[in-house]
């Protein structure tokens, strides 16, 4: 096995590279690659960004990231700042299993096969980037741990299988047009990089606009430009979308009172959270609360 800044290659062929971890890429930033990646998170919780999205993701989530798609994740224990450490409670440890998989190596006719119709969808829906859920996240990592386990000769079969079995699920979406989210210049991975883990680092503070522009080296104006003709929304947006995911993660899993939940997330006005909250979940947090723990 081949030790990578964390990362143990335990499966490897020109076809696809499956690997155990404790870090993701040794460097957490925006960056895109040709291969279809799916990460499992076995263990750990953080955030996932793609496109005009950010969610949170905590142990047992699975993802399906398609080919030269900007991604980037979040991992709680690679911040200076987190939660649990302000009050003296230990991170989730990271663990992953990822697999990285080139369809290309095995043949454009290969691809176009009537039979792999579904294959091609599910290949064009992962450009948004897929979680899995329920039976469907069950049955694949079942035959992704058949994957890591089985032998050289069993591979691609396995592989093959275990596409398949994602791409027959009913929850993924069919006969769909997706838009080709496009990959980021080297320069765009930098600047976006650093806003965005400035922001998970320090969402809980008063964020002022000339700070965020100042850590990319821009003025306002240019830096609000800049940052929605990459990413499709204003950074306001985006700062609240993490504040409000941090909200939710603590309705979930602490005691603390609706209004303390609101100051450790970022927001310095009861009735403002709300009414956001309100906005992005569809429901006030009591009734996110009371929702979840029912």
């Amino acid at each position: 096995m081949k030790d990578y800044f964390g990362q143990f290659v335990i499966k490897k062929s020109s076809t696809f590279t499956l690997a155990i971890a404790e870090v993701y890429h040794a460097l957490n930033n925006f960056h895109n690659h040709q291969e279809f990646e799916l990460i499992y998170v076995r263990s750990g919780q953080g955030i996932f960004s793609i496109g005009q999205s950010s969610k949170r993701i905590s142990s047992g989530a699975i993802i399906l990231i398609g080919a030269n798609t900007p991604h980037m994740f979040k991992f709680e224990s690679n911040r200076y700042y987190d939660y649990t450490m302000k009050h003296g409670r230990t991170p989730v440890p990271l663990k992953l299993l990822t697999l990285h998989f080139d369809p290309n190596k095995l043949g454009k006719e290969f691809l176009n096969l009537p039979e792999n119709d579904l294959l091609s969808q599910l290949l064009a829906a992962s450009k948004v980037g897929l979680e899995l859920e329920g039976q469907t996240k069950k049955r694949a990592i079942r035959k992704l741990q058949r994957l890591e386990n089985c032998e050289s000769h069993e591979q691609l079969p396995f592989l093959l299988l275990l596409i398949n079995e994602i791409a027959t699920s009913q929850d993924i979406p069919k006969n769909q047009v997706y838009e080709q989210i496009k990959p980021f210049k080297k320069i765009d991975e930098t600047r976006l990089s650093r806003v965005y883990l400035y922001t998970m680092d320090n969402f809980y503070k008063d964020i002022k606009l000339r700070d965020i522009a100042g850590i990319v080296y821009m003025v306002p104006n240019a830096f609000c430009h800049y940052f929605k003709s990459r990413t499709g929304r204003s950074y306001f947006d985006f700062l609240l979308e993490v504040r409000i995911e941090h909200a939710c993660k603590l309705l979930r899993e602490e005691n603390e009172s609706v209004s303390a939940i609101c100051i450790s997330s970022g927001f310095n006005n009861l009735s403002n959270f709300n009414r956001y909250f309100k906005q992005q979940m569809g429901k006030s947090p009591i009734a996110y609360r009371q929702e979840y723990r029912e």
